[in-house]
Formats: C-alpha cells, sequence, structure tokens
C-alpha cells in the first residue's frame, strides 16, 4: 500500500543523541558515586525509565533519592537544549521530499516536550512535522503503542498506510504493536538492535527518490531502499 503517514523517533533517528544522553547520565550518577558498566550503559539506550535510574541509585554509597539525582541531572544542562546537536546525514532532505509528495509526517519521542520542542527549533526542523507526540503526552510510553497510537489519530492516518523510522528495541516494539511497518534505522554512531523491524536502512539517503511503496510484509527483513520523568 502507498505511504501516505511517514512517523519518526528522535533519538538516534532525527539526530544522533544517544551517546551524549548517556555521558550527561553517566555524570550525574558518578557524582554519586555510581559507575555503570558497559552492559548497564546500553540498557539506557532507546529507554527513558525512571525505574532504571532509580536501580542504579540503590547502588549509591549513600542513600540518594530520585529527585536528588534529578536537580543535579538538570544542573548539568542536556543535549537538546544546550549540547552538540545535528540532525542525522539526510534526514531532512528526506522529509523535505517527503512533504513534497504529499507525505504528511509526525515525531515520536518519549523524551519530554519542551526538550524535544527545544531541539527541533535549534535544528530548524519544527515545521518539517505535522505532529509531535513527546513522553509527557501520553499515560505510556514506547514499548507500549500509544505514542504511535496518538500520532496516527493526530494525523488522521491508519496503520495500513503509514511506515515508522525507529532505531531502538524499544521503539520498533512500539511500533509494531500500533500495527504499522517499521523500517530499523541503522545510522547512528551507537547501533542497536533492529532485527525485528519490518526493514533496514542503512542510510537515509538510500530512502529517498523512490517510490512512496514499500514490499509487502512478507518480504520483511530486507534492506529498505525504499511515575514517569525524563531523566535525560
Amino acid at each position: 500500500m502507498r505511504i501516505r503517514f511517514a512517523l519518526f523517533d528522535f533519538d538516534g533517528v532525527i539526530a544522533d543523541t544517544e551517546a551524549s544522553n548517556n555521558r550527561f547520565t553517566k555524570r550525574a550518577l558518578a557524582k554519586y558515586g555510581v559507575y555503570l558498566s558497559e552492559e548497564e550503559e546500553r540498557s539506557l539506550y532507546g529507554v527513558n525509565d525512571a525505574d532504571v535510574i532509580r536501580q542504579f541509585l540503590e547502588r549509591a554509597p549513600r542513600p540518594v533519592t530520585l529527585e536528588d539525582y534529578l536537580r543535579e541531572r538538570r544542573s548539568m544542562g542536556n543535549t537538546y537544549q544546550n549540547g552538540n546537536l545535528e540532525p542525522m546525514p539526510g534526514v531532512a532532505p528526506l522529509l523535505e521530499e517527503l512533504r513534497s509528495r504529499g507525505v504528511k509526517t509526525a515525531l515520536v519521542s518519549s523524551t519530554s516536550g519542551y526538550l524535544i520542542e527545544a531541539a527541533l527549533e535549534r535544528l530548524g526542523m519544527r515545521e518539517l512535522f505535522d505532529a509531535v507526540v513527546c513522553g509527557d503526552m501520553v499515560s505510556k510510553k514506547k514499548p507500549d503503542p500509544e505514542p504511535y497510537q496518538t500520532a496516527m489519530k493526530l494525523l488522521g492516518a491508519v496503520p495500513e498506510e503509514c511506515v515508522i523510522f525507529e532505531d531502538s528495541p524499544v521503539g520498533i516494539r512500539s511500533g509494531k504493536a500500533a500495527g504499522v511497518r517499521v523500517i530499523g534505522c541503522r545510522a547512528s554512531a551507537i547501533r542497536q538492535d533492529t532485527s525485528q523491524a519490518d526493514y533496514q536502512l542503512d542510510a537515509f539517503a538510500d530512502f529517498g527518490g523512490l517510490p512512496l511503496e514499500l514490499p509487502s510484509r512478507g518480504e520483511s527483513g530486507k534492506t529498505a531502499r525504499t511515575q514517569e520523568v525524563d531523566h535525560r
């Protein structure tokens, strides 16, 4: 079926933020004597869950609350408002091409709205999205399907006419649970497991200029040429 709606994750899809976000998180945890292994650091990619941070804080030498951590974390600044921030290569031209061909677009992120809005303004990309759904606009975040279902409702879309661009297992599960075909984006510096996506994409330039059709689900796996708080 023809693509009429394209929905994009932000972190690792619109901008390569995952490594920067984790550096801020690690610095804040280190203030309380909590240090992460490589495996624990990887567990943060694509996740925005206060419970994960609480578990890490339980290892602190002295008692520390989530609120203490959040105050420290926010005092450091963040990737979205004052960190190094650039769009992923080729993503802005792809969005512009899709929109020029009548495709409506949405941004769907688990990050808080004020951070995403700040990032889009810095990137000069706010006008490239017809709808924006952030973590504080839904009752359940990814991997629940609610964020993508909310975006489709705002766009007046049905799953069969949509495609989702995601880079994390959590986001892929969310999109597929919403009944939408998902393209696993593998262009960020931190490449996550996108094997559960319907299609794979190594560079946004590979998708542009092609007919707005995707293979049927029977051809999945081929490369597509074609208390919640924000701890970031």
